[in-house]
């Protein structure tokens, strides 16, 4: 029933006067926790406490009137007190048998019978206006109306009735010169008063904080659900734009697949046709231009040949970062997916700013093993990072006055890290404020203007590398000069 436990670990007090209060400390715990049970609710574990803690200040009190009345002529105080201590132990009793309510009634009826007796047994021990104070401790104890308003209306009425017998019953255990007990029972009656009243205004204190943290609580909770609605919707969009991006590219890869089989249908032919001349009669200066044009069909035909490969190539990656990830890790080239999505995202920037030009870097370490990983997430991630690196590196051309030498650069590298693989993406644009260099992996985060950004590109990328494949994203930059993000992966997922 009891919780000693509470103290086990407890460090041993220093200094003297706490070693002294300790003892005294763990015996008022074990007290006041008589009958708590876990099940209990916090209110109901309070009352509890109150309940013990009220009977044990009482016993306390009473026993310390037995010991100074125990040599004193006035038994009749002696016996007083000595029932009165022995009348607040069955609370205790109760509440460690579980019988809350019980002990709630027996502690508010036995002192309204108590102080009845003795106020109209002694007439001049002011205890009757215990009864005041009684009628508002039943609040404490109970929550029902009707048990408060019936305790309120016993003890009034209790009261009342007291101060009416006390003009016509003649005291018969009165004590002559007992005239102090007055002043010191109305001094007590205030005292206990006031510290029903400060309690109930610091239980209002406590619930109000309460209330207040748990309103805070709430509101923090709501724009966090909102904002994760906000990123749903969002992400829902980007799943509709990605399948219509999916429709869109297969709808092109067909016309590509026949420009890319006739450009070579149409070097085979030319090359028939060289042949062909080869054995017909034909002037000099006629052999010469006709190889001329032949030449240049040929190369032409080449052209479209390699773009149309080219074309192929974006459109497979259009539709290959358009495609729901599975999860799955596959052994991938690292190098060639960084290559592709700079490539595709730069020629992408370009086809909608026909007069951007930037120089591409790369530097890949050669000897790079393939590595473990969603390649489709992978390659989601590096796309945010390219397009954020471009547009940065055309802001910043942009911002600059006219005549202004400025080489937009944007390079990606590759090397071997203890235990994985770093890709950093570094570009020479305008670089991240100190700000708000902390903020830019939060979600709904963003710099770029109304309509250009949704703020998820940098959140998402980040939760891909650390909770998809257990690595870092990582960020360096210095405003005006360059930014440079790093990518680690481990070999082991």
């Amino acid at each position: 029933m009891l919780a000693p436990r509470a103290y086990a670990n407890h460090s041993a007090p220093s200094g003297l006067w706490a070693k002294l209060v300790h003892p005294f400390k763990i015996a008022w715990h074990r007290l006041i926790n008589i009958g708590v049970q876990p099940s209990l609710t916090v209110w109901q574990k309070k009352r509890v406490h109150l309940l013990n803690g009220i009977c044990c200040i009482t016993i306390a009190i009473y026993a310390g009137y037995v010991l100074i009345f125990f040599n004193s002529p006035d038994w009749l105080t002696f016996r007083i007190c000595l029932c009165g201590l022995v009348l607040n132990l069955p609370p205790l009793v109760f509440n460690y048998y579980r019988r809350y309510d019980a002990s709630a009634y027996y502690s508010i009826l036995s002192v309204t019978g108590l102080c009845s007796f003795i106020a109209i047994a002694r007439k001049y021990d002011g205890v009757e206006y215990y009864l005041i104070s009684n009628s508002i401790v039943a609040m404490l104890f109970f929550r029902n109306f009707w048990k408060i308003a019936f305790l309120f209306s016993v003890n009034v009425a209790a009261y009342f009735a007291v101060r009416h017998a006390m003009t016509f019953i003649k005291p018969f255990l009165y004590v002559a010169d007992s005239a102090y007990f007055y002043n010191v029972n109305v001094l007590l009656f205030f005292m206990t008063l006031f510290f029903v009243v400060y309690y109930f205004r610091s239980e209002n204190l406590g619930q109000e904080a309460l209330l207040m943290r748990q309103n805070e609580s709430l509101a923090f909770s709501l724009e966090e659900l909102q904002a994760t609605q906000a990123q749903l919707i969002q992400q829902e969009k980007l799943a509709s734009l990605g399948a219509l991006t999916a429709g869109i590219a297969h709808e092109i890869q067909n016309p590509l697949n026949f420009v890319d089989n006739f450009a070579e249908v149409g070097v085979e032919l030319v090359e028939e046709l060289r042949q062909e001349l080869a054995h017909e009669q034909l002037s000099e200066k006629g052999r010469e231009a006709v190889t001329f044009l032949l030449n240049d069909l040929t190369q032409t035909q080449k052209k479209v040949n390699e773009h149309a490969d080219r074309a192929g190539s974006i459109v497979k990656s259009m539709l290959l970062h358009s495609r729901t990830s599975g999860g799955e890790r596959h052994a991938t080239d690292l190098n060639a997916l960084c290559d592709e999505y700079l490539r595709l995202s730069y020629h992408g920037l370009r086809a909608k700013y026909p007069d951007f030009n930037a120089s591409l870097i790369t530097d890949f370490n050669t000897h790079l093993e393939p590595l473990k990983v969603v390649s489709e997430d992978i390659g989601r991630v590096l796309l945010n990072l390219f397009n954020n690196a471009f547009y940065a590196v055309r802001k910043k051309a942009l911002s600059l006055p006219a005549g202004t030498l400025f080489k937009p650069v944007v390079s990606v590298s590759t090397q071997r890290a203890p235990d994985g693989v770093i890709i950093r993406v570094r570009d020479d644009g305008t670089g991240i404020p100190a700000d708000i260099v902390d903020k830019i992996f939060h979600p709904f985060f963003t710099t770029k203007p109304p309509g250009e950004g949704t703020g998820l590109g940098l959140s998402l990328s980040y939760d891909i590398i650390t909770k998809g494949h257990g690595g870092t994203l990582t960020v360096e930059s210095q405003e005006g000069e360059y930014t440079e993000f790093a990518v680690w992966l481990p070999t082991e997922p």
